[in-house]
């Protein structure tokens, strides 16, 4: 019983932390956010928290969202994780008598009209069942992939789950569980407490309100609201709530200095962004792009992750001012982005937010103080793989020695490749090998450096092939400076072994 009560109270607390995060929004300009409430009534089993947007937000997809409701759990332990089957349990959610999908479609049943314009979000630190259709059905973004569902006919695995799913609501349409099944997302694996704490700090001091010290075991946000929902105040407009934090004393002011940069941001990752768009002025979500490390089918010409990139990029050099740049994407997204931000453009002034196992870091090189950093920076063998070809293979080990994955990968993938070059920072593989902005430009500046030269004398005109584990912010520089090594195709590798169990091509440059 004491273990259920903990529980409890601890699922208490991350949602009361949750609602602090969406509530900083009111408080931080181009978020559109008009109304927050919490323990709303009327949006069944989605009602933990709600969002109300005034102008409607855009989706990723370009669609209008006039309201977000959440669904918040937090548990204590891992033992489940979400399924095809799981959506239609209720009591994978706690519940008696519903499912997450039965919740879904009664709100779609109760707003007809609004339905398509608000966003079902289910928030949950219960993770993904790998073995399980769904990790093949839901994307980035969190929601199905409806495109995939969609095909295959009744006996195959898409088919069967459509019949579960349409037989589980008394749906006998697939328009319908189509309609339906648009305004999901699911957010599994969600922060722990601390990361969410850290999260919630960093809204609460962008939106002028007083941060949570680490050394508080309790919290006057979540005592704050759960007195404010007793005595009957559960929704609240940027002005009502503003003034109930100057009274309770939590309000400070939005610091100047926070006005400084422009900020940008590249998202195709959601854990550890999840709000990032309303913590910059400027955001290329493609969360919707992917699925785990992979791109969708319907993306792979690139025509619109390209279009978002360019258009960031426009932002960023159109701002005239110091740049602070977030970088929750992709290594090869990242360096992307830094080819469209070459340093031909002049005056960019980028300083790039780089996470670490010590918390996000500032990059910015400053190479006036280069004569403090001791090269050579590489520890670099080549080996020749075909006398007739023409690429070659360029594997960078920095946080993960990628050596003998990149080979066997060349080996049974590759042809035509004459040379494999394999560059081991000399600081030795790990997290903290690259010390910061400075270091990993000199680094590049030398490598780039030593691969031409080997280019030149191979005789080698074809395709450079990159492979590498490393900082997102040294691909963004190594993005930045890439052009001197002609055609370029980056590979990603398959962490989450989704599909390939080793590395797959992403994109050229």
């Amino acid at each position: 019983m004491a273990n259920s009560v903990l529980a409890r109270q601890a699922g208490d607390d991350y949602q009361a932390k949750f609602f602090w995060l969406q509530a900083c929004r009111l408080n931080i300009p181009h978020t559109c956010v008009k109304q927050v409430a919490w323990e709303m009534n009327g949006t069944f089993g989605f009602d933990d928290v709600v969002v109300y947007y005034d102008p409607a937000s855009k989706d990723p997809s370009g669609g209008d969202v006039i309201q977000e409701c959440y669904q918040v759990k937090f548990h204590v332990d891992h033992k489940r994780g979400f399924t095809c089957e799981s959506l239609m349990e209720p009591e994978f959610i706690g519940n008696k008598t519903e499912s997450i999908l039965q919740r879904l479609y009664k709100n779609y049943e109760n707003d007809l009209v609004n339905f398509k314009n608000k966003r079902y979000i289910l928030i949950n630190s219960w993770g993904l069942d790998h073995s399980n259709q769904l990790t093949v059905l839901l994307g980035n973004n969190g929601g199905i992939r409806l495109n995939v569902l969609f095909k295959g006919g009744e006996n195959s695995a898409n088919g069967k789950v459509r019949k579960a799913w349409k037989d589980h609501m008394g749906i006998t349409s697939d328009d319908m569980l189509r309609e339906v099944l648009s305004t999901l997302r699911i957010k599994h694996s969600s922060d722990d407490e601390s990361r969410l704490k850290e999260n919630l700090n960093t809204h609460l001091s962008i939106s002028g309100l007083e941060t949570i010290s680490a050394d508080q075991r309790s919290s006057k946000y979540i005592d704050l609201i759960q007195k404010l929902h007793a005595a009957g105040q559960n929704i609240f407009t940027k002005d009502e709530l503003m003034e109930i934090c100057r009274q309770e004393k939590l309000y400070v002011g939005i610091k100047e200095t926070e006005q400084i940069y422009f900020k940008a941001g590249v998202r195709s990752f959601y854990r550890g962004a999840e709000n990032l768009h309303n913590e910059v002025d400027g955001v290329a979500c493609l969360l919707h792009c992917f699925s785990g490390r992979f791109i969708l089918d319907e993306y792979s010409g690139m025509e619109f992750i390209n279009s978002e990139i360019d258009r960031l990029s426009n932002s960023i050099i159109s701002a005239k001012s110091p740049v602070l740049l977030h970088l929750d994407t992709h290594l090869s997204i990242a360096m992307l982005l830094g080819k469209n931000l070459n340093p031909k453009y002049g005056g960019l002034d980028i300083t790039i937010v780089q996470k670490t196992f010590n918390g996000n870091l500032m990059w910015k090189p400053e190479l006036e103080n280069k004569e403090m950093y001791n090269s050579p920076f590489w520890n670099i063998e080549n080996s020749s793989v075909d006398e007739k070809g023409n690429d070659l293979v360029l594997s960078l080990s920095i946080t993960h020695d990628v050596r003998n994955d990149v080979s066997d990968f060349v080996k049974t993938h590759l042809i035509g490749v004459k040379l494999s070059v394999e560059a081991v920072v000399k600081a030795g593989v790990g997290a903290t090998s690259i010390k910061d902005a400075t270091h990993a430009v000199l680094a590049l500046e030398e490598l780039i450096s030593t691969v031409k030269s080997l280019k030149r004398e191979q005789a080698i005109t074809g395709r450079v092939h990159i492979f590498m584990a490393g900082p997102n912010a040294l691909a963004f520089f190594l993005g930045q400076r890439i052009s001197p090594l002609g055609s370029v195709r980056l590979y990603e590798y398959d962490f989450e072994q989704q599909r390939s169990l080793g590395y797959h091509a992403i994109l050229d440059l």
